[in-house]
């Protein structure tokens, strides 16, 4: 039986530029760029991951504000 991971939440900010989306992560002032809105997610738990250490597997990221 497997259960669910306990996890940390990132809130993000996404905004659309020319070459793709730039990811603002405030709780760790960090920003990143992605090159599709679909990659949005797995770019930002990247960034967080790399900065902070917790495992990928462990962080959710929520979109709380999107600019186009």
């Amino acid at each position: 039986m497997t259960f669910p991971k306990v996890g940390q939440c990132f809130d993000v900010e996404i905004t659309r530029e020319t070459d793709g989306w730039l990811i603002r992560i405030p709780e760790i002032a960090a920003m990143a760029r992605a090159s599709r809105r679909a990659t949005v997610d797995q770019v930002a738990r990247e960034c967080i991951a790399a900065r902070t250490g917790i495992p990928m597997g462990y962080i959710i990221v929520y979109v709380t504000k999107e600019t186009r």
